[in-house]
């Protein structure tokens, strides 16, 4: 990994912020929370900010950011000695200024999966710094490759075929991957007939799905064989499974099985399209559950019960629901389905950024299987918003350190009311005028995490590998930038030491509990609402209302800013809540303003 996240990203229209779409590279990396080598040493902190360490994949550039802008004359792209940065085992590569105060190192080739590499930067070559600090050393390691199957079961090809089944399914790798080397991993046959596999990749998410298609039901059951084997991307793991392809003209249940998400249903898999208007009621029951509802989908079903469902299940499905030519399922099936113990999870529900002023200010998280939740609270101070947007939408992270200062870091415990189920999903509320005494116009990042020892989760006979999770007494070695140092370093430690992503989804694991799993969101305490719209002639309407009551506000004063924040055109709002800007130069942030209140 970096230590600071590395992203690009279009900066979007926001409705109620920018009238311009402006394209912009962010680029923030962070302190390592784990240094090692000539890292240790606290002097270090004041020429070099951040670098790449732990664990990265094998086509990651190796970076490193100055505390300060260099005092010498370069340009971005261009290529530095390589003696000035060393590897090894060596690597053989470019260096070259990836920005005024960022170097960076593009490997020729992929890095050897699994392998640790020691780097060495001259840094008396860039900055005159003492003799005993003109080298600085720094490690990283490279992911290992492995990756995970998942098969979603057999289905009919499409909503009118008897003759026809598919397979689908996915592959998620733990790093980026060739797709022909992705689609060598998995191999399905009938008898002794190799099937065709139809495959769409998606390089950013690591994920892979496929598509065992057009499989010929004949006239006895036959097995889908599935076999996989990690062999051309490197990865240890192989398996293999047998799925029961029923004969032609057999309209049978294939499968049941409980969906937790992203809501929750039983899934009914038959062998053929069911009648598209066939009323379920009284064909299929779990357990004691009433009024269930249904969704016919070709040949699935999805049961839903309008209580959640929490624990074992009797799932059955009764003879006589017909298929698309009004043919009967004759033999009844029974399947136990399991909802019980979820892995520990927060969501924060909805997706607004604006909270008005009026009232008590609290926020609604939901969790399960938790007893306590970590919170964070971050300022973005109302005179940094026009930076903070020129890297970030409303809901954004990228350079908080630059823009913000943390304000809360508290755990708050989930258990003191023992009347709730914590093993079933349950909402709370952050009582946020008891944490900050907020300040209209201000933004403020709220970030929910957890960690394992919070977790409710039944790890019992599960086994995990001992050796991963971070060290108890783990120290700071960096000298303070600036009184919050600490604090960044937590925050930003987005993988627990010993990361192993082959157990990242298991909750049993040190692996699972990691920053994937926190939840953020961005809030602006204002009751202004603001709607902008650009004409084709570059004339700006600004409509502002009261988020309260809905009503137009008049007497806003509201204000274009360029990209450099430099004001284009002022206007006020009239009563109908409505300023107009006569053809400004090309805007690209607005501003809001009524006594003491604020909007961006």
């Amino acid at each position: 990994m970096i230590n600071n996240v590395l992203l690009k990203k279009n900066v979007k229209t926001i409705a109620i912020v920018l009238v311009a779409i402006t394209a912009i590279a962010a680029v923030i990396f962070w302190h390592s929370h784990r240094p090692k080598s000539n890292d240790t040493n606290p002097v270090f902190a004041k020429y070099i900010e951040a670098h790449t360490s732990g664990v990265i994949s094998k086509n990651d550039v190796i970076k490193i950011q100055f505390a300060g802008e260099i005092n010498t004359l370069h340009s971005t792209n261009q290529v530095i000695d390589n003696n000035v940065l060393t590897f090894s085992p060596s690597i053989k590569g470019k260096t070259y200024w990836y920005d005024e105060r960022t170097i960076a190192f593009k490997p020729n080739e992929s890095l050897d999966p699994g392998k640790n590499y020691q780097a060495s930067l001259k840094l008396h070559k860039i900055l005159a710094v003492a003799d005993d600090l003109s080298t600085f050393d720094f490690d990283f390691e490279i992911i290992k490759p492995s990756f995970k199957l998942e098969q979603y079961g057999l289905q009919a090809i499409n909503n009118s075929s008897l003759d026809y089944l598919k397979l689908t399914g996915s592959i998620f790798t733990a790093d980026a991957e060739e797709s022909k080397n992705i689609e060598k991993l998995l191999k399905a046959s009938l008898g002794d007939q190799n099937l065709n596999i139809k495959w769409v990749h998606n390089a950013a998410s690591k994920t892979s799905d496929f598509v065992v298609d057009s499989i010929k039901t004949a006239n006895n059951t036959e097995q889908l064989n599935l076999i996989w084997n990690g062999e051309p991307i490197d990865a240890v793991i192989s398996g293999s499974e047998k799925l029961e392809i029923p004969a032609k003209g057999i309209f049978k249940v294939l499968a049941i099985k409980a969906v937790q998400a992203p809501e929750q249903y039983v899934l009914i898999q038959l062998s053929n399209p069911v009648l598209a208007n066939e009323d379920l009621r009284g064909l299929i029951s779990i357990g004691n559950t009433s009024d269930a509802s249904f969704t016919i989908e070709g040949s699935q079903i999805k049961v839903y019960s309008p209580d959640k469902l929490n624990g074992n299940y009797a799932v059955t499905v009764n003879a006589g629901i017909q298929n698309i030519v009004a043919k009967k399922l004759v033999e009844a099936v029974s399947a136990n389905v399991n909802f019980e113990n979820r892995a520990p999870a927060v969501s924060i529900p909805g997706k607004g950024t604006i909270i008005p002023s009026a009232g008590k200010l609290t926020y609604p998280f939901e969790a399960i299987n938790l007893k306590a939740v970590d919170v964070t609270i971050i300022k973005i101070y109302e005179n940094n918003i026009p930076q903070f947007l020129q890297q970030n939408n409303l809901n954004g992270e990228q350079d908080l350190r630059r823009v913000g200062k943390p304000l809360v870091e508290k755990t708050i415990r989930l258990d003191d009311d023992k009347t709730l189920n914590l093993t079933k999903k349950n909402r709370f509320a952050l009582d946020i005028d008891k944490m900050i005494k907020t300040e209209p116009g201000a933004i403020y990042r709220i970030t929910i995490g957890f960690q394992k020892s919070y977790s409710l989760y039944d790890c019992k006979g599960v086994n995990v590998s001992t050796d991963e999770g971070q060290s108890e007494d783990e120290e700071n070695y960096y000298e303070n930038i600036d009184a919050d140092d600490g604090f960044w370093q937590r925050y930003n430690n987005y993988y627990p030491s010993g990361f192993n992503w082959d157990q990242k989804d298991e909750p049993c694991s040190p692996s699972y509990y990691n920053r994937d799993r926190w939840v953020s969101r961005n809030v602006i305490v204002s009751n202004i609402g603001l709607i902008a719209k650009r004409g084709n002639d570059n004339s700006v309407l600004v409509f502002a209302t009261n988020i309260l009551d809905t009503e137009p506000m008049g007497g806003v004063e509201i204000k274009l800013l360029d990209y450099q924040n430099q004001l284009l055109q002022t206007a006020t709002t009239d009563n109908e809540g409505i300023a107009k800007f006569d053809k400004p130069s090309k805007p690209y942030l607005l501003t809001a303003k009524k006594d003491t209140e604020r909007g961006y």
